[in-house]
């Protein structure tokens, strides 16, 4: 069972509201989008590094600048007065990888599906986090579309709570983490 399983547990049992629920849904929604956000940059950074940082085991991912510091490094990605990169939506790592990595890989040899699937999870993570119309109506239409799900399954942490399957049980926030799992194993590869 996965946490999301077991909050629901909590809940049938009486000893955990709805709305709490809701609450740890969201939190581990949001914990999950930061670590393979995490991930992303100190992998990006890692192969950027040249015999201090991370080996791929592909022999197609080879950096198209020598830097031999973390420091160099993360100045190089973060660019003049910035502090910090946003790899997500994934097509900013993706532009950075075509800059810095022949071919742009291994970050571009992520499948569309991948992709997808990490654009997807940055609309429910903004969608969480900003809770605005704008943020919440992106949701609306890149989660929900035309699907028809219930009212509680129409907004964030009722649709990470909704059932992906049955059999066996398993809710769109476990298949989400497990989803994002392969796509951390494909890039490290």
């Amino acid at each position: 069972m996965s946490g999301g399983e077991n909050i629901d547990s909590l809940v049938i049992g009486g000893l955990l509201s709805q709305d709490a629920a809701d609450r740890m849904y969201e939190a581990l929604f949001l914990s999950a989008h930061v670590a393979i956000e995490g991930f992303i940059e100190e992998l990006f950074l890692g192969l950027l590094i040249k015999n201090r940082g991370v080996q791929s085991s592909r022999v197609d991912v080879k950096p198209r600048v020598d830097v031999r510091s973390h420091r160099v490094a993360r100045e190089l990605i973060t660019g003049a007065g910035r502090k910090y990169v946003d790899w997500l939506p994934y097509d900013r790592t993706v532009d950075l990888a075509k800059l810095f990595f022949r071919g742009g890989r291994p970050f571009d040899d992520l499948s569309q599906a991948q992709k997808t699937l990490l654009s997807r999870g940055h609309t429910i993570r903004n969608a969480i986090a900003h809770r605005s119309r704008y943020s919440l109506s992106q949701f609306e239409r890149y989660m929900i579309g035309s699907t028809p799900l219930p009212p509680k399954e129409r907004h964030p942490a009722g649709y990470l709570r909704g059932l992906f399957r049955t059999s066996p049980a398993q809710t769109r926030f476990s298949n989400l983490l497990a989803q994002l799992l392969l796509v951390a194993r494909d890039l490290a590869r």
